[in-house]
């Protein structure tokens, strides 16, 4: 009964600190990799702007000093890193033939003049390099990354809970390594860790169509009170986010087009002055979320090193909430009849 009475107990406090929404978990294929989280909403991949965790629906934030504060920020951490390891796994299977062309005994040197094949071999080992630091636990990371000769490993390393930042890409064999460290630590990941990460980018999403929510943020503005109600801008969301961008969603109906007018375009929120009044005094921030087939094309090109990638509308209806948490849903709008202006 007591053992009973512990894992009612623990169910209901990991609701509690993560209660703004359950995450997709994608296992690693072996100890030495994090495993995935990845944001959803009403249980489908979220992408575009995502939930910072620390936004609560009334419009507050939580404080360094409330009990839940570092639990979400180590969710955070976590999901940040899942995001990025996420993307560079996807990517894998667009670099085919750089991978083919790869050395993995020796490093690729970069020079003024080079060959197709040293140049795949080249950037197939920077993209090794970056997957190795976004994919790898701590102490996997160590053994690769932190030479103790020079630096303190418990110290340089994210502490328990905590994982590593996207940006942050630590070179082979650590802070003054040797170029035989360095060599020793890129074959080792090569030759043991790489081939289960290419079989574990495969399992992900083969197809390359995913069905999900598109969320994207905008600020709530100046009531119009010729129109009665809120113009919702949509320039806002450019370069919002996980996965998708907003220029990359196909219209499939002259009403969807109103929505990526070249121009830029305005959604009207309709609203009468009395409840406007109360609804600005409460609420800043609008988070549109939209139904969506999101499809991964390729890369945009080598150098950029980015994902190219479209989506379509499963769905005329827009939801808007007013948190990113996506838990205080205010209006929603029929795209079908929404009244639009363009800029």
């Amino acid at each position: 009964m007591k053992q009973f009475l512990f894992i009612i107990i623990t169910l209901v406090f990991h609701f509690t600190i993560w209660g703004q929404g359950k995450e997709k978990v994608f296992d690693a294929p072996s100890s030495n990799f994090i495993d995935l989280s990845l944001q959803t909403h009403k249980g489908k991949l979220r992408f575009g702007f995502q939930d910072g965790y620390f936004l609560k629906s009334d419009g507050s934030y939580v404080k360094a000093n409330e009990a839940s504060y570092f639990e979400m920020d180590k969710r955070f951490s976590h999901n940040n890193a899942s995001r990025h390891a996420f993307t560079e796994l996807l990517k894998i299977r667009f670099k085919e033939d750089m991978f083919a062309a790869m050395d993995k005994d020796y490093f690729t040197e970069r020079t003024q003049n080079m060959y197709d094949k040293e140049l795949k071999s080249y950037t197939a080992q920077q993209h090794v390099l970056t997957l190795a630091n976004a994919l790898c636990t701590t102490d996997r990371a160590i053994t690769f990354f932190c030479n103790s000769k020079e630096e303190d490993c418990i110290k340089v390393f994210p502490q328990q809970g905590y994982y590593n930042e996207p940006r942050n890409i630590r070179p082979w064999g650590g802070r003054g390594a040797s170029e035989f460290q360095k060599l020793r630590a890129y074959t080792s990941f090569v030759k043991n860790d790489f081939p289960l990460a290419e079989k574990w980018s495969k399992t992900l999403y083969p197809d390359n169509k995913i069905t999900g929510y598109y969320v994207a943020k905008t600020n709530l503005g100046t009531y119009d009170f010729k129109e009665g109600g809120y113009w919702l801008h949509t320039h806002q969301f450019h370069n919002q986010g996980f996965l998708l961008r907003w220029f990359g969603l196909q219209p499939s109906n002259s009403s969807e087009r109103k929505l990526v007018h070249p121009n830029g375009s305005s959604i009207l929120l309709k609203m009468s002055p009395e409840k406007a009044e109360t609804f600005s005094e409460n609420y800043r921030q609008m988070f549109l979320v939209f139904e969506v087939t999101a499809y991964v094309n390729g890369l945009e090109n080598y150098r950029a090193d980015q994902l190219k990638s479209t989506f379509s509308l499963n769905s005329p209806i827009i939801e808007i909430y007013s948190d990113d948490g996506l838990t205080n849903r205010v209006a929603e709008i029929d795209i079908n009849t929404m009244v639009s202006k363009t800029r």
